[in-house]
């Protein structure tokens, strides 16, 4: 074999080894490709199904956003509705409540008239039992004699006891035991307010003396002595302790 002939085979031989490694690293390389491509699909796959998960939550999202918004848009109308319900009842709260204070007045003006109707009706029987009792008296003549007799007689004891005088028949009796009676009301005078009773100077009463009222035993009143005359006396009564009105007949007691 020449050498030339020995270069070729050699060259051969490398050659053929070069190819046999190229193809070796070759198709190593192919296999890996083809796996990088196998991956690079899955890849993609799972890319592809993430991003239509992804489109699928977002048009899901969408939706619940469009329900919520609706949502929102009804509870704010019924916010507005139950705000304005609220404000119609607290404006009829008010109105109720300016009714009841008029109701409140108008009753308490009721009462006052009623009030005032009763002691109009009080009046009406005091003035009945007045004209009653002023019949019973006599004519107002009658009456104005007896105050003017005993305006005289007080005139009379004034000068007299301004001159030193002693009363005609002698030094008056006088009973000053606390509690015994000493007399009773002969009349009234409505007209003028007194009473005459039927005691007077003879019997030891004196202008400003006070006596109790009995009827039945029980204590009806008290009377002060306004004038006197010889056998009665004019009496105002003591409106403190003159619950009722005294009438003729009364006894009249010394007080305690």
């Amino acid at each position: 074999m020449g050498k030339v002939t020995k270069i070729m085979l050699g060259l051969n031989i490398l050659a053929g080894i070069a190819g046999i490694v190229f193809g070796m690293g070759v198709k190593g390389d192919l296999k890996k490709a083809e796996e990088d491509k196998t991956a690079a699909v899955a890849d993609a796959k799972t890319a592809k199904d993430s991003t239509d998960k992804l489109k699928t939550d977002n048009q899901k999202l969408g939706i619940d956003l469009q329900n919520s918004a609706g949502q929102l848009a009804n509870a704010t109308n019924q916010l507005a509705a139950t705000q304005q319900t609220l404000a119609s009842v607290q404006g009829g709260q008010g109105q109720m409540a300016q009714d009841l204070l008029d109701a409140q007045a108008a009753q308490a003006t009721l009462r006052s008239e009623l009030t005032a109707a009763q002691g109009l009706a009080d009046q009406t029987t005091e003035l009945q039992t007045a004209i009653a009792d002023y019949q019973a008296l006599g004519t107002p003549a009658d009456l104005r004699n007896i105050k003017k007799r005993l305006e005289k007689i007080d005139a009379d004891k004034a000068a007299r006891e301004a001159k030193n005088e002693t009363p005609k028949g002698g030094t008056p009796r006088s009973n000053t035991k606390p509690g015994a009676e000493i007399g009773a009301i002969a009349s009234y005078d409505p007209k003028f307010n007194f009473y005459v009773i039927n005691r007077g100077a003879d019997h030891g009463v004196k202008a400003g003396d006070e006596f109790n009222v009995l009827r039945g035993g029980n204590l009806v009143g008290k009377i002060k002595i306004k004038q006197t005359q010889p056998t009665v006396s004019i009496a105002d009564a003591v409106k403190e302790f003159t619950r009722q009105q005294l009438k003729a007949g009364d006894k009249v007691a010394k007080a305690n």
